[in-house]
């Protein structure tokens, strides 16, 4: 059976990890012909986080090749391709750590990736909880959003969400540069530079759990510089 490989970066997030993998639902996962494998991506936590996900049975990667979330899942992409019992058929579905996102939707990724290559999930389309994001936050992903769509002729409505869906052949296709929170403008870009076919659909969005590492306007400006960056390259 092709894996649906769940991975959760994650910092200091004892808060929301357990949360998290307890609402995946693997029954569902399993009814869609995947075998569902938890890998949290550990950016060195000085908390509880890895001990909680490994007591819940999840398999763990320290990055080491620096600080940052894009280093992380560099890290650990690059770990889950030496996997002996990979496949092409093995999916990846990509959602943080801080119970922001619904795991429950992962089955409607895994939906989409039946006939897409790429899935990826707007908060800007669906319901986004009271004080779960600024209006300085919702007004930055609106004008890097559109910035994005109008470099690379490609729409999303949501550069910075944190909810992704691969197929692993189309994920190791992609020339990933990003440190830090950037890695979704690379994601996108890299996706759109592939021309490869995606789909945007509406997802949820609650009140993290524990206290985020994100500064808008220090990663604000480093995620559009990465846009123009991946857009004016040849890679």
């Amino acid at each position: 059976m092709a894996r649906a490989i769940i991975l959760l970066p994650a910092k200091n997030e004892e808060s929301g990890i357990g949360e998290v993998i307890d609402r995946i639902p693997s029954e569902a996962i399993y009814s869609e012909g995947f075998d569902p494998e938890i890998i949290v991506v550990d950016g060195n936590s000085e908390d509880s986080t890895v001990e909680i996900a490994r007591g819940m049975g999840s398999r763990i990667i320290i990055q080491n090749s620096g600080p940052g979330k894009g280093n992380g899942i560099r890290d650990a992409l690059e770990e889950i391709n030496r996997d002996e019992g990979k496949t092409d058929e093995d999916i990846v579905i990509m959602l943080d750590a801080d119970a922001t996102y619904s795991p429950e939707d992962i089955p409607r990724f895994i939906d989409g990736l039946k006939v897409n290559e790429v899935v990826w999930g707007s908060r800007l389309r669906g319901k986004i909880e009271s004080g779960a994001m600024s209006a300085t936050n919702k007004l930055g992903n609106r004008i890097l959003s559109l910035s994005a769509t109008l470099l690379f002729f490609k729409k999303t409505t949501d550069l910075c969400t944190g909810f992704w869906g691969f197929r692993s052949k189309t994920l190791e296709g992609l020339h990933l540069t990003a440190e830090g929170f950037s890695l979704e403008a690379d994601l996108f870009c890299s996706v759109a530079k592939k021309g490869v076919k995606t789909l945007e659909i509406p997802i949820d969005y609650a009140n993290r759990e524990g206290v985020s590492n994100l500064k808008w306007y220090i990663d604000g400006p480093k995620i559009f510089l990465k846009t123009l960056q991946k857009r004016f390259r040849k890679i």
